[in-house]
């Protein structure tokens, strides 16, 4: 059995954040979760669902919470980036295109999230075309307002974010372990990580980020209260010159009204692995649903029918980008987990043992900022009182 200080299980965005904040303390950590599979069609084992080139960032999010977290996280990606060689970061900007039907001032709104936080933006309100200056490669309807928020919101690279992270970690002295946890347990004292490979790990204290999974292969010693939801994208090829062109767009959210999707957020042209330029799309559709057994959620990750959103998807990014020839469609696949309060779950679930979990779609470009706090809490750190404690806790069936 090999000792550490700590155990982090899941090497997505958060738990490579709590690893970087522990080890950065002077424990002796170690990371446990598997590369990114390289055939996913065939993958039998888990899945993260950071496998992607792009992430929208930005502080109007949904409420003050949501935006404080996503100021820590979007405040600490200049050292992240330096520190950890690796730039992940791009401050293009975003625009918010907001239905006249959600007033102002409504707590929904980001409108009032900004106005409440004193946060810089831009408002043309209805009626008010002039950002189409600015912006004129994007179409909304008349009807809208639209809300400009100014870099450093724009998108992360959560694969390279990932990168940067670990590297520091492992400057910092951590291990990092590809393999897959099946049981995590108490033993006279000592939290005890068992993996598939037939290794153990005792630790002081262990933090489960695994997303998805938490819920699965004994990692909690009672399931949390948070669903899984099945999330599409789309992503929509674009030559190299119209990536070129667009390549400063910003950002977009896109409250649609659709009888299809809805929440729609959109990046401009990122460069994929394959070589391809992308603008990706995504949203909530009336084809999500909610796996609730590991079968399921496998299933889901390796061959679901994303596909049946491609058609609405493709629609609204023809009606936003009216002048862009797209040279194809193709959906991928990834999922949410929702708690019942629409906050991460970051709590001491046993003694020893701590979740980190539940980013109810939100949590990309603030898990700097919740990997903090769960590793602030295992080493016993005030929480910070901007933060509400109590919106934190585990919620159980």
């Amino acid at each position: 059995m090999i000792g550490f200080d700590y155990a982090v299980v899941g090497r997505g965005l958060i738990g490579a954040a709590a690893t970087k904040y522990l080890s950065e303390a002077g424990a002796r950590v170690v990371c446990i979760g598997p590369d990114e599979p390289e055939r996913p069609q065939t993958h039998r084992g888990v899945f993260a669902s950071h496998y992607d080139q792009g992430r929208l960032t930005r502080q109007f999010d949904r409420d003050v919470v949501y935006s404080k977290l996503a100021g820590r996280s979007i405040d600490a990606y200049p050292k992240i980036a330096a520190a950890g060689r690796t730039p992940f970061h791009m401050p293009v900007g975003l625009l918010v295109a907001e239905s006249p039907q959600l007033p102002a001032g409504h707590p929904d709104s980001p409108l009032h999230t900004a106005r409440t936080l004193g946060r810089r933006f831009d408002l043309y309100d209805v009626g008010d075309r002039s950002w189409m200056k600015a912006f004129p490669a994007l179409m909304f309807p008349e009807s809208y307002r639209i809300l400009h928020e100014p870099a450093p919101a724009g998108y992360i690279n959560p694969r390279r974010m990932l990168k940067a992270q670990l590297t520091i970690a492992t400057d910092e002295g951590a291990s990092i372990v590809p393999e897959t946890v099946v049981r995590v347990r108490r033993d006279h004292g000592s939290v005890v990580v068992e993996t598939d490979s037939g290794n153990r790990y005792e630790t002081k204290a262990t933090l489960v980020a695994a997303g998805a999974f938490t819920n699965y292969h004994d990692l909690v010693p009672r399931k949390l209260s948070f669903q899984p939801e099945t999330e599409s994208i789309v992503l929509a090829r674009v030559s190299e010159s119209d990536a070129r062109q667009l390549a400063r767009a910003p950002t977009v959210i896109y409250s649609l009204e659709d009888m299809e999707v809805s929440g729609v957020y959109v990046t401009p042209p990122i460069l994929y692995p394959d070589g391809n330029h992308y603008i990706k799309i995504g949203a909530n559709t009336i084809y999500d649903t909610e796996p609730s057994s590991l079968d399921a959620i496998g299933a889901w990750f390796r061959s679901g029918d994303s596909d049946r959103c491609k058609d609405a998807l493709a629609r609204v990014l023809r009606s936003m980008w009216p002048q862009v020839d797209f040279l194809s469609f193709h959906t991928t696949r990834c999922i949410i987990c929702r708690t019942p309060n629409g906050y991460p779950i970051v709590d001491e679930v046993e003694d020893g043992l701590f979740v980190a979990a539940g980013g109810n779609g939100g949590a990309a470009k603030s898990a700097d900022a919740i990997g903090r706090l769960a590793a602030g809490l295992m080493q016993h750190v005030d929480w910070p009182d901007e933060l509400p404690r109590e919106v934190f806790r585990a919620q159980y069936p």
